[in-house]
């Protein structure tokens, strides 16, 4: 895929997801894709080989919470993979500070090989697992995950960690209405509440997704 059908492709993906990039913006995923895919033929960072099923449902999907977020204050993103989806986040908005946090060591360096080939700043990456982590300074404002299939374990993890004014962002498959109900009794048993559920489609028909927004029920 040669660099201008990438661009046109890309930004009327991210426009179809309601977010709006510009030229710098498009040059910084043109370098992330070069890199993902040289390392990629080394290490395994994403079994998806296509180079559109990579722009849409990595980088693409990464964005879908972009409209939803509040840019201010840290974000934490648990089992980032190959940076998925804070870098496409901290790309698509300078204004975030985050920390990711990936129990591969190969995939760790790989985010950090990319923080530098990008000129990030404000971002860091912790090798371990979100269990070991010691948590100082600030708390989040976001904490977001797109590596669990199921939310209970994601909850069971998160929400002893979550702060009243953090918001808990899962990334999930498609879901139904039947399913936001018991989304909405799974996060009473950890005194959370859903604050927000927004489904999409991914462009180009390739699948749903749906943001669930949890916050720390007041009492």
């Amino acid at each position: 895929m040669d660099r201008d059908r990438f661009t046109r492709l890309f930004l009327q993906a991210s426009q179809e997801v309601s977010v709006s990039l510009g030229a710098q913006h498009v040059q910084l995923f043109w370098l992330y894709l070069q890199e993902l895919l040289e390392w990629n033929r080394t290490f395994s960072l994403t079994g998806i080989k296509n180079l559109e099923d990579i722009i849409i449902k990595n980088f693409i999907d990464s964005l879908t919470p972009l409209p939803y977020l509040d840019s201010s204050g840290r974000l934490l993103d648990i089992g980032s993979g190959a940076g998925f989806p804070s870098i496409p986040l901290k790309i698509g908005c300078p204004e975030f500070e985050v920390q990711l946090v990936e129990a591969s060591r190969k995939k760790v360096s790989f985010i950090k090989h990319l923080i530098r080939t990008l000129g990030l700043k404000g971002v860091s990456v912790l090798h371990g697992r979100i269990e070991e982590m010691k948590h100082a300074g600030r708390p989040f404002r976001t904490i977001i995950s797109r590596a669990f299939r199921r939310p209970a374990p994601l909850l069971q993890l998160i929400s002893p960690l979550l702060e009243p004014s953090t918001t808990l962002v899962a990334m999930l498959g498609p879901t139904t209405t039947e399913e936001h109900s018991e989304l909405e009794a799974l996060a009473l048993t950890e005194s959370l509440e859903v604050s927000r559920i927004v489904s999409l489609e991914l462009p180009r028909n390739r699948g749903g997704r749906t943001l669930v927004f949890f916050k720390k029920i007041s009492i």
